[in-house]
């Protein structure tokens, strides 16, 4: 389709509706933050126009959206604050969120009907490219029709996944009754009570760099079906004969990632795979559960080269790859369960420091990192436009395989960047061809 036009009719600071109180203008960041990427992460929210808006026009929507931002922003007054490199914390100062409003040339309608493109899905953003910027940007796109895309950028600093999804449920909750739950009230500072953060000795990891080959962004869907069939490839022998549909998913990408890389090199190399692990609901320590910040850990799975030797030559077998992510999750999760505050720190450590001992290996081996969204409620935030018909990711400047939930809950969308010439390869792979769509949804079902 033709570029979108894309036309700003507003853009402003938004800040708290209620001034920060003076104890609470500075948040110490916590160790589980002091490791997070300095990165903005994105994720897009379409709503389809409805008739059940009794006729309230898209400009009182659009004031009754900024109230609520508003008033939601004075109970999570720290992501309208800035970030302050030199002393690790957030100053809650009040300057506010990005907020911008602008009108696309097109019908959302028309739009998701051709198939989503995912290179105009960028510019529908708002543009957050510094540390010095807001930690929240908001951009609500408006469409011919009255449909809508509510695109949000947050900093990795302040909010991991869990963090996001609350502040957008609250604030959406807000806009929808017109009053907030007030749930998250006494959770931000817990981490930092906890886990402060420490002088690390060593190499430190840095986000990977925008130069070098092209990336190139794809979306491929797996349903429920598919999930199931690969599942059924599991054979008896594995140790984990009943994965989850995430790690059944990390698996098959992670399998042809290495078919890929076993072809262009002309044999098997060690591999390893990094994804995070949300650490709230597994510790026994009090009060986490809801914690605010980063409070995941990011584990490797690895296998050998003489492993993927044996494993590529069954070109249906998904065990090694399978047991490889499942039992380092699996490891994870019991570790955190019976760890101490120190234990954990420890973990984490040791867990950053065997990524940065493989990255330190240059391109003797190859490493992927994936993360997943999926049990987010992601397509509950219903800000009185209903809930979204869909929640998207975008393009990404680096190689990295972002999982969410499909809109039924119980397929993924797997966005996957690669460098171009992998790409190339990976898409027209047979158990990628036989697993996947390139469709985001079923638009027959909404679509008349």
């Amino acid at each position: 389709m033709a570029k979108l036009e894309i036309q700003i009719q507003t853009r402003k600071m938004m800040k708290p509706s209620t001034p920060t109180p003076n104890h609470l203008q500075s948040l110490s960041l916590s160790f589980c933050d002091q490791g997070a990427p300095r990165i903005y992460v994105p994720i897009l929210f379409h709503y389809l126009p409805s008739s059940e808006w009794n006729n309230e026009g898209i400009t009182e929507r659009c004031d009754k959206l900024q109230k609520s931002l508003a008033e939601t922003l004075t109970n999570f007054y720290p992501l309208a604050g800035r970030f302050r490199e030199d002393e690790f914390s957030i100053h809650c100062n009040d300057e506010g969120v990005e907020y911008v409003e602008s009108k696309i040339n097109t019908d959302l309608i028309e739009f998701l009907r051709e198939g989503p493109k995912i290179e105009p899905l960028e510019d529908l953003l708002p543009k957050m490219d510094k540390l010095s910027s807001p930690l929240l940007g908001v951009q609500v796109n408006i469409f011919n029709c009255g449909g809508l895309v509510i695109a949000i950028q947050i900093s990795h600093v302040a909010a991991d996944a869990f963090t996001l999804a609350t502040f957008l449920n609250e604030w959406a909750q807000a806009s929808l009754t017109g009053m907030t739950t007030k749930y998250c009230l006494p959770r931000f500072g817990h981490l930092s009570s906890l886990f402060p953060t420490r002088v690390l000795s060593g190499p430190q990891f840095s986000p990977p760099s925008n130069i070098g080959p092209k990336i190139v962004t794809k979306r491929f869907v797996f349903d429920a079906l598919a999930i199931s069939k690969l599942k059924d490839r599991i054979n008896s022998s594995a140790t984990f004969t009943r994965p989850t549909r995430v790690v059944v998913v990390m698996s098959l990408i992670w399998k042809v990632l290495v078919g890929i890389s076993s072809a262009k090199h002309g044999h098997s190399r060690d591999s390893c795979f990094l994804f995070p692990i949300n650490l709230r609901g597994k510790s026994n320590l009090p009060s986490l559960e809801h914690a605010l910040g980063n409070f995941y850990v990011t584990v490797v799975a690895t296998l050998e080269a003489n492993q993927l030797r044996k494993e590529l030559n069954d070109f249906k077998e998904l065990n090694d790859f399978v047991n490889s992510i499942g039992s380092t999750a699996r490891d994870t999760s019991l570790s955190i369960g019976k760890a101490s505050v120190d234990e954990i720190i420890s973990l984490s450590i040791n867990c950053g420091t065997e990524i940065i001992n493989k990255f330190g290996q240059g391109d003797k081996m190859d490493i992927y990192a994936c993360t997943s969204w999926c049990r987010f409620p992601w397509y509950e935030v219903d800000f009185g436009w209903g809930k979204p018909i869909w929640v998207s990711s975008v393009g990404r400047p680096f190689e990295i395989i972002s999982l969410f939930d499909t809109k039924s809950g119980d397929g993924i969308e797997a966005w996957v960047s690669l460098k171009e010439n992998d790409m190339a390869e990976f898409e027209r792979d047979p158990d990628i061809l036989s697993s996947t769509s390139k469709e985001a949804f079923d638009s027959s079902i909404w679509i008349k």
